[in-house]
């Protein structure tokens, strides 16, 4: 093969994997990784100098994908992380954990057992595998149900691995809160640990409560304790009430922005557009005395007006004069004198 025959294939060979790296993940293996989650989600995923994160939506669709380059310590590109980074205050985060992490074993367990599975793997796990239930994170799914035994799929990955990962995971802004063990199998399972955000919201409360509580504790210090208690509570129910109130105001001022920008566009539309009875009014204007409106019929592009004792010549001539009228067109008269204009619009307000 010559110089020039080498350096083609090899660009051929750098596009296709630069292709496949990009398009591959969304269009190749989609359906096999699904997530089993129905509402908007994130789910970070190891790779090569960093992590990928992706932002899905009802319907399984990714809008969005970000990458953490750690040698930069930065996501890109930052438009579409701003984005993410919004979603991700109120929204599940899942790490999926590539397969060299996991483990995978068949088990059989009494059938009587899968009404608390999860009871059942972390007792048996010990003796099973050479791990604890506390040494590992573990999902079992039942594969197979006989008569009195069920055939479970273990899949589970060492804390040891798995803590630093998740670790170097919280450190670009994104702990997670939930594993992938197999995306295959939706197995998944939930940390104990909450995410940052709802940590901090909690903490806010559950302190402003408690100072709350404090002063009047102190203030209602001489009263009996039955009055005390009954102050208490009467005053913890006042502050929920009123910390409610603030969030119902908070949801309401951004439904009115909402609605305050739709009404700007229905309004900005109505401008453009008129409805069938101004229509009705331009041709009573612009029509002669003597011609009557027998039918007439709009859809969302064009339309047909029947009228009786109108002149073609004349009657053309007045309906030029309606601005939302456009290549008119009159059809010869009826055996009854009825003449017919065909006309097109995108203009009718329904």
């Amino acid at each position: 093969m010559n110089a020039p025959a080498r350096r083609r294939s090899s660009w051929l060979r750098a596009a296709l994997s630069k292709w496949r790296g990009i398009w591959g993940p969304i269009l190749g293996t989609v359906s096999a990784r699904l997530p089993p989650w129905g509402s908007t989600h994130i789910i970070i995923r190891p790779v090569s100098g960093g992590f990928s994160a992706d932002l899905y939506v009802p319907y399984w669709k990714k809008v969005t994908r970000v990458h953490w380059r750690e040698e930069s310590s930065s996501w890109q590109p930052e438009a579409p992380f701003r984005r993410l980074a919004r979603t991700a205050n109120e929204r599940p985060i899942i790490l999926e954990l590539p397969p060299e992490l996991t483990l995978a074993q068949a088990i059989t367990l009494p059938r009587a057992a899968l009404t608390n599975l999860s009871e059942a793997i972390g007792y048996g796990l010990s003796s099973w595998s050479p791990f604890d239930a506390d040494e590992v994170y573990v999902k079992g799914r039942v594969d197979e149900v006989q008569a009195e035994h069920a055939r479970i799929l273990l899949t589970y990955a060492r804390k040891a691995k798995v803590d630093p990962l998740l670790a170097r995971v919280a450190a670009t802004g994104f702990p997670a809160d939930h594993l992938i063990l197999d995306m295959a199998s939706n197995q998944v399972v939930a940390l104990s640990t909450p995410k940052l955000a709802r940590l901090r919201k909690n903490r806010t409360i559950d302190g402003a409560l408690a100072i709350t509580a404090l002063l009047l504790a102190l203030l209602l210090g001489s009263l009996r304790v039955t009055v005390l208690s009954q102050k208490l509570t009467e005053a913890e129910g006042l502050l929920r009430t009123e910390l409610a109130q603030f969030r119902q105001a908070e949801a309401l001022q951004a439904a009115y922005a909402s609605f305050s920008t739709r009404q700007a566009v229905v309004s900005e539309r109505l401008a453009r557009e008129v409805g069938v009875y101004e229509i009705l009014a331009a041709l009573g204007r612009h029509l002669p005395e003597n011609v009557l409106i027998q039918a007439l019929e709009i859809d969302e592009v064009r339309g047909r007006i029947d009228l009786s004792g109108a002149d073609p010549e004349v009657t053309l001539s007045g309906l030029r004069h309606i601005p939302v009228f456009r290549n008119l067109r009159i059809e010869p008269p009826t055996d009854q004198g009825i003449v017919t204009v065909i006309f097109e619009t995108d203009r009718i307000r329904s």
